[in-house]
């Protein structure tokens, strides 16, 4: 092998994994977004339902206690 072929693929390593980073740079980047999204969402739903279950619990305990003693 010439001197001039081993820099040439050393080259095209190089280029191969610049291209390879960027990509999965920008792979991290849209993740990293999409994550961001679905937890503001999870939190939004969290918020709706936490009165949901608090309501249903404050009802559950009121039927228990007006059960009659026999019960």
């Amino acid at each position: 092998m010439s001197k001039d072929s081993t820099m040439f693929d050393v080259e095209m390593r190089i280029a191969f994994l610049e291209d390879q980073y960027e990509t999965l740079n920008r792979e991290i980047i849209m993740l990293h977004r999409d994550n961001h999204k679905l937890k503001k969402e999870l939190l939004a739903l969290a918020n709706l339902i936490r009165p949901m279950i608090e309501q249903e619990s404050n009802i559950s305990r009121n039927v228990e206690s007006d059960m009659p003693p026999h019960y």
